[in-house]
This record gives C-alpha cells, structure tokens and sequence, in this order.
C-alpha cells in the first residue's frame, strides 16, 4: 500500500479501535497503542515511517496549544510551586537515578549513555496525560498539576536529551553550560510564544469568515513554534505560552458563532492527532523487537522491569517527599497549602505517563558516532524507552479507572463553589433575560415559558451550593 492508502487505513482502524474502547471502558490510548502494536507486525503498514523531527512538529503544535488553552491561567498560577517541581526537580531526579540504574545493570555503558535514557523518559507526555485523564472524575487541582507538569517539562528533558548525546559523541559535557542553555531556551521560548499569541489575538479581531478564523487557529500553534525552534528557543514552552495567552484573552476576543464551530474542529483534530501518536508508538515495537533479538529474551525483560520499576518508584518518591516534606520545613507554606491528603497525593504519583516527546527523542538517536562507528546501545535504549512507554500507557493506564473507584479523592471547596456560583449566576442571568423578553412581547411566549422552566429546575437542583 501507498503512503495514501497506510493513512486512509489508520483512520479506519482509529474508528474501529475507538469504538473498542468505548465498549470496553477503557482509555483511548491504550487501545490505540495496543491496536499500533498489532498493526506493526503488517508488513505493508509497518513501512510508514515519519522522521523524528516531523513526528514532534506534525503532532506536538495542536495537542500543546489544545492542552494550554483548556488549562486555566489562574489555577496554572497558583499551582506553579509544584508544577515547576515536578517539571523541573523530577525529571532532573528522574535522568539521574535512571542514569545511574543503567550504568549499574550495563557494565560497559557510559554514564553519557545513562543520561541519554534518562533525559529520554524522564518527561511526563501531555498528550498521554490528558488522553488518560480528561474524561475521569478527578479535584480539578490535581488535573491543573498533571497537565501543567506535561506542559512545561519537556524543556527540561530536551535540553537534558541534547547534551547527553553530545557528550556520548564528543565525549564533553558542561552542567553550567546545559544550565545556561535551559534558562535561555526557556526565557526565549516564552517570550516568542507571548508576543506569537498577543499578534494572533490583534490580528483575530479583522478576521470576518468563520472558516479563516478556524484555520488560523490551527496555524498559530505551528507558527509560534518554529519562530521559537528558529532562534533556538523552546518550541514547546512557545506554544503552552501562546495557549495559555489566547485563552485568557478568549473571553473577549472569540464570539459564540465562532466558539462552536472551533471547538468541533479542534476536538476531531486532538481526537486523530492522539490517535496517530499512540498507534505509530506501537508500530515501532515488532521492528524494534527484531533488533534487539542479538539480546536474550530473558535479560531484556529483567533490563525493562527494573528501569520501568525505577521510573514508577522515583516519582512516588520525590512527589510524596517533596509534597510533605516541603510543608514540614516551611510553616509558612503549611499556613496556606496545608497538607493534601494521601490519596490525592498518590494519584499525583501514580500519573506519570510517556508519550510522543520520549518516542521522538528516542527514534532521533544518531546511528553512528562522528567516526562512523555505531552508536552505542542504541538499540537496547530505544527498547528500554519504549518499554516505559508501553508501561505507563497500557499497565498504569488501564489500571486507573479501577484505582479511581477504590480512592477517596478530596475536592476543594472552594473550587466546588466557584463552579456552583458560576452556574447559579448563569441560570439567574438568563432567567432575567427571559423576563426582559417576556415583557417586550416580541417573543414566541410558550416557548419563553418552556426555557424558563428549565432555568428554574436547573437553580432548583443546584440548591445551596456544595458543603464547605
């Protein structure tokens, strides 16, 4: 089959294995991973195959800025103490253990070779996260951290990603200049996306065709992107910055005429976007196992648990660590963010999946070294990468819905409220313009009335608000 044909396919087989996880009440991209890995071993599918590069600039864009857009500034604000130390403290631990975990059960290995695998898995996928998340009952600041911790991270683990192999290639590295490199990639990644976001929302303002407006929205991710790539800038950090801008600025720049048409767009295009991501990370797993064959079955197994274990236990580790011990030494910080409870503290931990940034980075591995020789334990990292991957997709993944059931999630009250205010406000307010119109005459009155009894059922069932 033709590269055409491979692509009309993937979307059948994506409404196919949406269906099938619909039915079996599992996360979408599990499904779609597991039904890649099946796909993989079809010869005629398994030929296509997308450069690195183009997978994180096709794919990356759109899924970042639908993520950032749909995240809330002010919950993003006030929850920047702990995204930044899972985003950054994390993955930097992350990258370290793992790198010492793989020198440790490879002898011959580099520590170079360590942190290339570390900087690989070490960040958290927001498109594994949301797909996972979005539709299950979880508080709303858990949400806030886990999507926010996705959002900003891969900066971290990029820069971490780019020195690691300099240093198995040239054999140097500088941990002042790697530090130096993330400051600027990130103060210049989010300077780009900034001014990106507030030209879209200047220039969206003198465009009158729905169409046009869709689409544009659509290009601005990929814009503010490669503006920041160009000038060595965080593309990734550019385009949370554009959404997250955009969307603060959306209540007043986006009418409803435009809202409802864009938000069917982007949600189809987030749906095949997802999907194409999971299911081309299963492909590469029966070529890859092929490879690895000169291994034995049984040691690549052992390698995969333990790195995968690591990787699971480091981040319940730091995150209840760091979650208690930061409130135990700082009293101040206890006052106004006391304790969370251990459930919700757990789930942090438990969420922390891989997706397309570690399988791009992954499969950008140079071949060879700068005098021809082959890259060393190429093969055995992407396994090992992968591994986590499909770990955290397919086990954490499918298991999360049961886990979900068994804790005790605790909601903020105060958000509670918030939520409940918001809705009171709205079924008063359209209750009065029922009124205005209602007195003027000049609408259909039964069909007033019927609307009008709806509003009042709705403030009915919402009552006194949530018990705080």
């Amino acid at each position: 089959m033709g590269t055409a044909e491979i692509i009309i396919f993937l979307l059948l087989m994506t409404c196919l294995l949406a269906l099938l996880a619909q039915r079996g009440n599992i996360p979408y991209s599990s499904a779609f991973l597991l039904g890649g890995v099946a796909l993989g071993f079809v010869p005629s599918v398994r030929d296509l195959e997308l450069a690195p590069e183009s997978m994180l600039m096709i794919f990356l864009p759109p899924l970042l800025m639908e993520a950032a857009y749909f995240t809330s500034l002010r919950d993003f604000r006030d929850n920047l103490r702990p995204i930044l130390k899972l985003a950054i403290g994390l993955v930097f631990i992350t990258a370290v253990i793992i790198a010492a975990v793989f020198v440790h059960i490879v002898p011959e290995a580099t520590w170079a070779m360590g942190f290339v695998l570390g900087a690989i898995i070490s960040p958290p996928d927001v498109v594994a996260a949301t797909s996972v998340i979005k539709k299950m009952r979880i508080p709303k600041r858990i949400t806030t951290i886990l999507e926010g911790e996705s959002l900003v991270n891969d900066a971290m683990g990029l820069v971490m990603y780019k020195f690691a192999v300099a240093a198995v290639l040239t054999g140097y590295f500088s941990f002042p200049q790697a530090s130096t490199q993330f400051v600027m990639m990130a103060v210049i990644g989010v300077g780009v996306g900034l001014a990106v976001g507030y030209l879209f929302i200047r220039f969206f303002r003198h465009i009158k065709e729905i169409p046009i407006e869709i689409l544009s929205s659509i290009m601005i991710p990929y814009l503010s992107y490669f503006l920041a790539e160009h000038v060595h800038g965080s593309g990734v950090l550019a385009v949370v910055a554009t959404g997250l801008y955009v969307s603060w600025h959306s209540p007043t720049t986006f009418t409803a005429k435009f809202r409802i048409p864009a938000e069917a767009v982007w949600h189809m295009l987030s749906f095949v976007l997802s999907a194409f991501v999971f299911i081309l990370i299963g492909m590469q797993i029966p070529s890859l196992l092929e490879r690895v064959s000169i291994y034995s079955p049984s040691a690549l197994a052992e390698d995969a648990a333990i790195i995968c274990g690591a990787v699971v236990l480091v981040r319940f580790v730091y995150v209840f660590a760091v979650g208690y011990g930061t409130r135990f030494l700082f009293p101040a910080i206890r006052k106004n963010d006391p304790y969370p409870p251990w459930q919700n503290t757990f789930l942090i931990g438990y969420v922390g999946m891989r997706g397309v940034v570690s399988l791009a980075t992954a499969l950008a591995l140079p071949v060879a070294m700068w005098d021809g020789t082959p890259f060393p334990h190429r093969d055995l990292i992407l396994f090992l990468a992968l591994s986590v991957i499909v770990f955290t997709l397919v086990v954490q993944g499918l298991s999360l819905p049961w886990l979900l059931r068994r804790l005790t999630l605790t909601y903020e009250g105060k958000i509670l409220y918030e939520d409940w205010f918001a809705r009171v406000s709205a079924a008063r307010m359209a209750l009065e313009k029922i009124e205005d119109l209602q007195a003027t005459g000049k609408a259909h009155a039964p069909a007033l009335m019927r609307i009008k009894s709806h509003y009042e059922e709705r403030l009915e069932s919402l009552g006194d608000g949530p018990n705080t």
